[in-house]
């Protein structure tokens, strides 16, 4: 997630060590619900992970959190490629950064 532009937001967690030129079923010990967080300004999170955990049939899942209020995220998408999730984190942070 090196080359991704984050833009006002705080990377505040990172365990991203998936591997695209791999299969899943290949790096089941990186597919964390909690890979990566970038906290922004009025109380926003970005937040991805794969659920379910360790399971290589599982997705990739990026949400915008506001308040904590993990019930109800302003923003969810699931992927399940490189490109889809690319797609997926750079319009979470257009809209985050819309917001702020």
């Amino acid at each position: 997630m090196d080359k991704i532009d984050f833009k006002s937001g705080e990377v505040v967690y990172n365990e991203f060590e998936v591997d695209f030129t791999k299969k899943y079923s290949e790096q089941e010990e990186c597919l964390l619900e909690d890979l990566l967080q970038v906290k922004y300004a009025q109380d926003y999170l970005l937040d991805v992970g794969w659920y379910p955990e360790y399971e290589s049939e599982g997705e990739f899942v990026v949400q915008i959190v506001k308040n904590q209020n993990w019930e109800e995220p302003i923003y969810k998408k699931n992927s399940k490629n490189k490109g889809d999730l690319i797609q997926d984190l750079n319009n979470a942070i257009r809209i985050i950064e819309s917001k702020i």
